[in-house]
Parts: C-alpha cells; sequence; structure tokens
C-alpha cells in the first residue's frame, strides 16, 4: 500500500506547473500558520493598548460630569 506522501506525490504528477505552484503556496501557507500557533511572536491588537488604558477608574459622580457637564442635573 502507498503511504500518503506516495499518494500525493502521484497526485501532483498530474498537475500543470502553474497548479504545482498554487500548491506550493498552500503548503507554505501551511507552515507558517503552523509555526504561528506554536510560537506567537505578535500579540493581541488589545494587548499592544492595554497599558495605554491602565489609568484610574472614573467615580460615577465623574462619569457624569463628561456626560452631562457641571451643571447639576435636575
Amino acid at each position: 500500500m502507498n503511504s500518503l506522501k506516495e499518494k500525493i506525490e502521484n497526485k501532483l504528477d498530474s498537475l500543470v506547473e502553474t497548479e504545482l505552484y498554487e500548491v506550493l503556496d498552500f503548503v507554505e501557507c501551511l507552515i507558517k500558520r503552523k509555526v504561528e500557533i506554536q510560537s506567537p511572536t505578535t500579540e493581541s491588537p488589545l494587548l499592544a493598548i492595554a497599558g495605554i488604558l491602565s489609568i484610574e477608574p472614573l467615580t460615577s459622580e465623574e462619569i457624569e460630569k463628561e456626560l452631562y457637564g457641571e451643571g447639576e442635573i435636575n
């Protein structure tokens, strides 16, 4: 019985050169994705800005002041 690699090679023999480039592109994408999953080098966009957002939390009064201005609500 043929191994999986041999089966793939047999299928590749029937493809024209432009199709082989597509297969190569696909295989390279699979390898790149595997590497990224195993060792992620880029952090999440949310984590990248997390330091910017580390300010003191606002009180409810401060939030109301920001929303409605300095005057009191009647």
